[in-house]
């Protein structure tokens, strides 16, 4: 399969745009492709890394395990009362095994090597704070993600690259992991980390209670 990304920067998103001319927008994330994904959609931020716990419930549906992480993100930044904080958080779960970033090579050829040739979930949740009025706009969205059956020095080569070991699943969809992924069900954007359609939604709620 030839994976397609998506051009960020034909996006309208009016609701975002006028949060962030407006309000001022800050993402509290420590990720490059949240930060690529808005600067090439032309939305004006400031970002600031998060100090978050990061724990992991096992037991907790994915969907709102996602939430729950971004809000603790978007929550660590210290508020001025006035902009609207984001945090974003992607997990990748296969058969209720949540697999995190790995915690070396050695995790990362056992994650991909558990999902190689299968098909596994990737939920992306988002969580805005609005300061001023204190209220709080969250999101998730889930693609369906399935590997190429990937033979071992294929995957050696790959993790001696580096690319895996800063990433949930220990893959990245838009760098050189792009080989690895067979197809997609759902938005691309969403396995990238940043899925702006349903940004847009949360930024057209936030404006519906920003009155």
């Amino acid at each position: 399969m030839t994976v397609r990304l998506p051009s960020f920067s034909t996006m309208t998103l009016p609701n975002l745009r006028r949060l962030a001319d407006r309000i001022g927008l800050v993402l509290v994330s420590a990720s490059p492709r949240r930060r690529d994904i808005l600067t090439e959609a032309g939305i004006s931020f400031e970002a600031v890394i998060p100090s978050a716990d990061e724990t992991v419930y096992p037991d907790m549906p994915p969907a709102r395990l996602a939430v729950e992480l971004a809000r603790r993100k978007a929550d660590s930044a210290p508020k001025d009362g006035g902009r609207a904080y984001l945090g974003g958080d992607t997990i990748v779960v296969y058969d209720r095994h949540i697999l995190n970033k790995p915690q070396d090579a050695d995790d990362a050829m056992r994650m991909l090597t558990f999902l190689s040739g299968k098909t596994h979930s990737v939920f992306t949740g988002l969580a805005l704070y609005d300061s001023a009025r204190q209220r709080w706009h969250n999101g998730v969205e889930e693609s369906r993600v399935t590997f190429n059956r990937l033979e071992e020095r294929m995957l050696t080569r790959y993790i001696a690259s580096g690319e895996p070991l800063d990433k949930a699943g220990a893959y990245g969809i838009q760098g050189m992991g792009r080989f690895l992924v067979d197809s997609i069900e759902g938005n691309i954007d969403n396995v990238i980390g940043l899925p702006m359609g349903e940004l847009e939604r949360i930024a057209e709620q936030f404006w519906i209670y920003h009155a």
